[in-house]
């Protein structure tokens, strides 16, 4: 029996690959074919990066013979967003309605127009279980989608190109002891992956290749297609310190803008290994891997040795993978920093992965409907076809068989109806549990809301020269709870709720010799640098707030107290606000 073909296809920001792969005795994997196509122009051009997308998709399908596949592809993370949580250990239904709750938090775009998916992953020694989400634009995602389809390819979904990293990171270095970190560098974006026996983290950068291709054309005055062709061309990684500068003014300088940019990513890195530890429990990496087409820039693993002051290798994608068929060998090796993506797709439709998350396109679900809902039917054509000939046959019998037939009709019917009104008795009792169900939902939504407000503004503080003596949450401007007679009322009337749309905070701030009061206003700067923060999750809503309109601070100008008091209302964003019931 001839070998089932396992087709992977990766879709990136500047190209699309696929390759065709075969299990191997032993649960393994081997690659017979592989094509890539990139593309030119800026990837920021969408109608030109669409047609050439395009016509790429046609060209790979004909080149690997592809037409009519049924398959999944990578997507590449640009598009995507990905997030992780912390939810208690639950089970069934609860789960989904808690991983949904979560969704809705974290993804800036309304529930109903992003096709996402998750999956849980328990956390060694620890009772709180992780959530991966990742989420996408229904409609960009059907756009891609038409993309693949219109190639020839029958899609069976997308898969996230981070994911796959993960996947095809742990097949080929499941034998590394010491956590690991991979840096792939994309078109548009760059994945870090931390693996750490069975614990990860991923997080996407939005800086790639295209950003350090828009550098040069921006010092040297030329276009992007230009600039693009002289990085590939002469473009490599100055070394700087004692290392003498290219013998050419003009590749030494543009080695020195390519250093500029992968400085910027290099400080990426390290604010994601900082936060992986502190937050997430993680541990400093023992060594990183490179990966992407942003990764054959010569000297670049130079840079990354220099600047993590750990061993820097090129990531493998080929491992423990065999290089067979028609393929060369020598191609797929000097590729092989590339082919995570397509490993990684590969892996998960040869079995079961450590990672999957799936995004289904609306297309690709209406087919999975229409499939399940196919035995029905056809059950139902083969009765109403039956049901037909037995009333052709009975009808030269005369009316009484019709009589007849008629009254059976009747007995179903009332049978049926007798269903019916015990499925709206089951669907009462269930609208019962689901009630009952909805407060211990609140009290653990309402536990980790309150210590989030308190944790977020206590990591803002970044010294020990302020302090904060009230929170008080605001429903319309006017506070829930109200202090009484040394004792605490709510303003809130009888099982009356109230939306907490703000907090008002007060505090002091010590006198000292960096600044005085500006100590507050510096406070005030790191709540809301998180607003203007495309990789960050800003508490508050202050994008568009000044300090004057929200704040008053007593600037201490009498010099005569150890601190002085300043007061701030923080308004918090619609995903943020909660009920608050007497």
């Amino acid at each position: 029996m001839a070998e089932k073909r396992i087709v992977s296809l990766n879709l990136g920001s500047q190209h699309v690959a696929g390759g065709v792969f075969s299990k191997v005795a032993g649960g393994g994997l081997r690659m017979d074919r592989y094509e890539r196509i990139d593309f030119v122009g800026d990837p920021a051009d969408e109608a030109g990066q669409i047609a050439q997308a395009r016509m790429g998709m046609k060209e790979l399908v004909g080149k690997l013979k592809l037409k009519g596949v049924r398959t999944t592809y990578v997507l590449s993370s640009h598009p995507v967003l990905m997030k992780f949580a912390s939810i208690p250990p639950l089970d069934g239904e609860q789960v989904d309605q808690i991983v949904e709750f979560e969704a809705q938090q974290q993804v800036p775009y309304p529930i109903n127009e992003v096709a996402w998916g998750f999956q849980l992953v328990e956390k060694p020694d620890d009772v709180e279980v992780d959530v991966i989400l990742a989420a996408v634009k229904a409609d960009e995602l059907d756009e891609i989608d038409e993309l693949v389809t219109g190639a020839g390819i029958k899609s069976e979904g997308a898969e996230v190109s981070p994911v796959a990293l993960y996947n095809a990171l742990r097949f080929n270095y499941a034998d590394v002891e010491e956590p690991l970190l991979l840096i792939d560098i994309g078109a548009r974006t760059t994945d870090l992956i931390f693996m750490e026996g069975q614990k990860m983290f991923i997080r996407t950068i939005k800086i790639g290749g295209s950003d350090i291709t828009k550098a040069l054309a921006k010092e040297f005055g030329t276009n992007y297609g230009e600039a693009d062709q002289r990085k590939v061309a002469d473009g490599f990684v100055a070394l700087g310190g004692p290392y003498a500068d290219h013998e050419d003014p003009a590749i030494a300088a543009m080695s020195k803008v390519i250093r500029n940019s992968l400085t910027r990513l290099h400080s990426e890195v390290m604010r994601t290994t900082n936060f992986y530890r502190s937050q997430q429990g993680g541990s400093a990496p023992g060594m990183a891997l490179l990966g992407g087409a942003t990764a054959g820039l010569p000297f670049i693993r130079e840079f990354f040795a220099e600047k993590l002051n750990i061993p820097i290798d090129y990531f493998d994608a080929l491992r423990n993978v065999t290089v067979g068929g028609k393929l060369d060998e020598t191609l797929a090796s000097s590729n092989a920093h590339n082919l995570g993506d397509l490993v990684g797709g590969a892996l998960s439709q040869a079995g079961p992965v450590p990672v999957r998350i799936d995004l289904i396109p609306e297309s690709v679900q209406k087919e999975r409907a229409l499939d399940n809902r196919k035995p029905a039917l056809i059950l139902a054509v083969l009765a109403v076809a039956a049901l037909l000939g037995a009333m052709g046959f009975f009808f030269n019998r005369g009316a009484k068989m019709a009589n007849d037939e008629i009254s059976n009709i009747r007995g179903r019917a009332n049978t049926l109806k007798k269903i019916d009104r015990e499925i709206s008795d089951l669907t009462a009792e269930i609208a019962d549990i689901d009630k009952t169900k909805s407060p211990y939902v609140e009290a653990i939504l309402h536990r980790v809301y309150w210590v989030q407000v308190f944790n977020y503004l206590g990591n803002k503080m970044q010294n020990d020269l302020m302090f904060l003596t009230v929170l008080e949450p605001l429903s319309g401007g006017v506070p829930v709870i109200n202090d009484v007679n040394d004792g605490v009322t709510s303003t809130v009337v009888g099982n009356a709720e109230k939306t907490i749309d703000a907090f008002s905070i007060e505090g002091l701030w010590r006198v000292n010799d960096v600044g005085g009061s500006s100590v507050v206003y510096n406070y005030f700067k790191e709540l809301k640098k998180d607003d203007t923060d495309e990789t960050a999750v800003a508490f508050f809503d202050l994008k568009d707030v000044d300090i004057s309109d929200v704040a008053e601070v007593d600037s201490g100008t009498a010099g005569t107290n150890y601190a002085y008091p300043w007061k701030m209302v923080l308004p918090l964003p619609v995903a943020n606000q909660v009920k608050f019931a007497n």
